[in-house]
């Protein structure tokens, strides 16, 4: 399975708004540098992030971009959900009708399994966590 950038870089820039959290608004500037990541693709997915009420825009001399709720309220699965195309491995899983083989693939079942380990992962973990493990 493989995660989009937006995906990933999204996460890396909740990320670092979880731990500035309460210290001002984070310029994104900055965590292009930080991350390494262009500055163009993170405004696109700030957009995203801003219409799902998961970031909010300061505006003002001292502006930038802060999380709209605490972040351990934030949960991983819903950058997931906003900043993913496809949130399945395999099309079958979630549209059965996409596949002739659906009721005797022998693979179907272990997708499946692979599936709900990564959702676990994901509903499980906050931004909370992934900051402090940052700090740690």
């Amino acid at each position: 399975m493989k995660l989009s950038t937006r995906f990933r870089y999204g996460t890396r820039l909740m990320i670092n708004l979880a731990l500035n959290y309460n210290k001002g608004p984070v310029i994104l500037k900055s965590v292009a540098k930080t991350e390494k990541v262009s500055k163009k693709y993170l405004e696109q997915i700030v957009i995203k992030l801003m219409s799902a009420n998961l970031v909010k825009s300061v505006r003002g001399p001292k502006g930038g971009y802060v999380l709209a709720k605490p972040p351990n309220k934030i949960k991983i699965i819903e950058i997931y959900n906003i900043l993913e195309k496809t949130p399945v491995l395999v099309p079958c899983l979630k549209r059965p009708s996409v596949c002739s083989l659906v009721k005797t693939c022998t693979a179907r079942e272990m997708w499946q399994k692979m599936q709900e380990d990564i959702f676990s992962q994901l509903t499980k973990n906050t931004l909370s966590d992934l900051a402090k493990q940052k700090l740690n």
